[in-house]
């Protein structure tokens, strides 16, 4: 097996120690990470990798991601979420086929790879096919990147009266393809699920009660996880989250709890309407919750207590939404919003600093997907998810705290190398294996085009001046 060196790279390892090494020194041998340490280890390399003047970091991983929102970027200005729904997303995601979810995967990926994510979970909302999550997975695979599937949970319901399975058919069905997509491509491609319980999706009656307890059913079965959207929506009494609330008396953490479903296999995405008492069911249930910091912002939808839940001891990962929402997936942008965003609403330049930041893109994310044991962190016998950022940069100089500067003032473009299982991914700022990306590009623009106009939504296209002057 191969054994490549890095050095003379400020390594911050993200272990329980939280240990730093200025100019430090990481050793892969194969898939797997062989060392870490302040000095560089006796012994012959395949390669070597001088990262003078650049931060190395466990790969970034992205805990909350939707691949096919990739083709409708700059769609979604000036609608609140529960307009946002109708007004956008179910007027495109009928016209997307299986091979816009393939070019879609190809457009995450490689956006993704090329600002130092390795790992993203891809929540699907989508009725797929086996055959669907191949074309999804396959460019991931084709890249390197690795994949966690949030296979979607979902049946005939009075809200989606054309799926093509009664519940008891989409757990066999489930069930069926779970065993040849738990783990696969050398564990770039893992398997978790996808069931809904967020107050849009009751009230819209795409989701049930019966649903989620059979989803956390299967789920249980095979040891999976379950990632689900929870508490977002404007609090309005004319919007759907007050609304729901108001009919139902609980919010969504509340459901999960009293089904008696609310436990560590749940992944809780956005979370922006939590109550205290919501915070203190999910520390107690062992559930992570995924931070989308710019989705949230970008809509209106307010400033989660994300700050409160580390306070009380809920597993925080960050994720970015899909781009259909706030049209970037850079980790790098989520970790500076996350610190912002947080030191405003609780008016503490202190409340979000970067080293917790960094954590909620790193090992905090792994243990929300249950990797924190194979990625997450830069440690002896883990797998070599590698981020190499290069911090000699306009943005970035002079670069007198390496972990400050990359977390507020560098960018996702900055990253230099990404390697994933042990290979380089990302080489000098560009795709290590072949892609056509050129062509790739220019297809996703002409199909975006094709489906806006299919969708009724140019538009929605045309710039707007509502304060412009006559």
């Amino acid at each position: 097996m191969a054994r490549t060196l890095i050095k003379g790279g400020y390594v911050v390892t993200v272990d329980a120690e939280r240990a730093v090494y200025p100019r430090g020194a990481v050793v892969i041998d194969g898939d797997l990470i062989e060392s870490v340490g302040a000095d560089v280890p006796a012994g012959d390399y395949d390669a070597v990798i001088d990262a003078t003047g650049m931060i190395v970091i466990p790969g970034l991983i992205n805990a909350h991601q939707h691949f096919y929102y990739h083709l409708f970027k700059g769609v979604a200005n000036g609608l609140l979420i529960e307009d946002w729904f109708p007004q956008v997303v179910f007027r495109v995601t009928p016209h997307l086929t299986d091979d816009d979810m393939e070019l879609t995967a190809w457009l995450a990926s490689i956006e993704m790879l090329l600002s130092g994510t390795t790992c993203a979970l891809n929540h699907l909302r989508v009725t797929s096919t086996e055959a669907t999550l191949g074309r999804i997975a396959a460019p991931s695979e084709a890249l390197g990147l690795r994949q966690v599937i949030g296979k979607e949970f979902q049946c005939r319901l009075p809200g989606n009266p054309a799926h093509p399975r009664t519940l008891e058919e989409e757990v066999a069905c489930v069930e069926d393809l779970i065993p040849r997509w738990r783990s696969r491509a050398g564990g770039l491609t893992r398997l978790c699920l996808a069931a809904e319980c967020n107050a849009i999706f009751i009230d819209q009656q795409v989701t049930s009660e019966e649903m989620l307890i059979a989803a956390k059913r299967v789920a249980d079965r095979h040891d999976l996880k379950i990632t689900t959207h929870i508490s977002a929506g404007t609090l309005s009494f004319d919007k759907t989250y007050l609304r729901v609330l108001r009919k139902t008396g609980r919010t969504d953490t509340q459901t999960l709890m009293q089904l008696g479903l609310l436990d560590e296999r749940y992944i809780l995405a956005h979370g922006i309407n939590c109550t205290a008492t919501d915070i203190a069911m999910i520390a107690q249930s062992g559930a992570a919750v995924a931070y989308t910091p710019t989705s949230e912002a970008v809509r209106g939808g307010g400033i989660g207590p994300i700050a409160p839940m580390c306070a009380a001891g809920v597993n925080v990962a960050l994720g970015s939404d899909g781009p259909m929402v706030d049209y970037s997936v850079d980790m790098v942008e989520q970790m500076k919003a996350c610190s912002m965003l947080q030191n405003a609403k609780h008016l503490d330049p202190a409340a979000m600093p970067p080293e917790r930041c960094l954590e909620l893109a790193t090992i905090n994310a792994a243990r929300a997907l249950g990797l924190d044991d194979e990625i997450g962190s830069l440690e002896a016998g883990k797998r070599a998810d590698i981020a190499i950022f290069d911090l000699a940069t306009p943005q970035a100089t002079p670069a007198n705290n390496p972990l400050t500067s990359l977390v507020y003032s560098a960018r996702g473009t900055d990253a230099h190398t990404v390697i994933v299982n042990g290979e380089i991914v990302v080489r000098a700022r560009k795709l290590a294996r072949p892609a056509a990306v050129a062509d790739i590009f220019a297809t996703a623009s002409r199909r975006a085009q094709t489906i806006i106009a299919q969708s009724g939504l140019q538009d929605r296209m045309a710039l707007n001046w509502p304060h412009r002057q006559s």
